[in-house]
């Protein structure tokens, strides 16, 4: 299955000299490009695809609105900026942007870019199994937000149904071990892909909440700076 691409920049040399990179590289199909800010939210909503590039700089609603409105309405998209302006990294990265890529635009960047992309998806469609009670549960990875420690056991959170299973928070760890995830606390994982933010709570920790809008979990303030660099 190709992984759907949109994408938007103003540059149409630019355009289309990305769209022609992109249809290099296997697993990813560029099913639309366009110019116009409007246009490329129109299309990204009726397309839904798994990745978006935008530019910064495009008539009628600039590449960061575009990213914001997604960012809330299709959280899971994952969002590539291309653009020459590197002042806007700071707003880029508040909105858990895959990648950032500066122009001129280094292929081998590109490449290397959807290539872990690749690899994110073709994991996020394998199942983890789990150990309970009655025998065993098989998840997504892609459906599961967070895990919390139970004593010698564990909570698995998704976005309907939360799971207890017969691992330590430790064994959960190490079945989760992918990129998306990230030991917050001595008692939490959680999906990086899924936090919608991050608020101070007391003196030690600050409050993680995702973009379903129900789960909560920790986050110790001395892993912030960690978390930090890889969202």
């Amino acid at each position: 299955m190709n992984l759907k691409i949109v994408i938007g920049e103003d540059n149409e040399i630019f355009r289309k000299s990305l769209v022609d990179k992109v249809a290099q590289i296997d697993g990813f199909q560029v099913v639309y490009s366009t110019e116009d800010g409007e246009d490329f939210l129109r299309a990204i909503r009726k397309i839904e695809p798994e990745i978006i590039i935008t530019d910064i700089d495009m008539p009628k609603i600039n590449g960061i609105e575009v990213a914001k409105k997604i960012r809330s309405e299709l959280p899971h998209m994952d969002i590539i900026f291309i653009t020459s302006f590197s002042e806007h990294i700071r707003e880029a990265v508040e909105l858990y942007t895959f990648d950032y890529i500066e122009k001129p635009i280094d292929t081998n960047r590109l490449l290397k870019t959807l290539e872990r992309l690749k690899r994110k998806y073709n994991v996020e469609e394998k199942l983890c199994s789990f150990k309970v009670e009655d025998g065993f549960i098989n998840i997504f990875i892609k459906d599961i937000y967070m895990a919390e420690a139970n004593k010698n056991k564990s909570i698995i959170y998704t976005i309907k149904d939360k799971y207890v299973v017969n691992h330590s928070l430790k064994e959960v760890e190490e079945i989760l071990k992918h990129e998306d995830f990230f030991k917050s606390s001595r008692s939490y994982i959680v999906n990086i892909k899924k936090i919608s933010s991050i608020v101070p709570m007391n003196r030690t920790s600050l409050e993680i909440s995702f973009y379903n809008g129900s789960h909560k979990a920790q986050l110790s303030k001395k892993l912030l700076s960690e978390l930090r660099k890889i969202i």
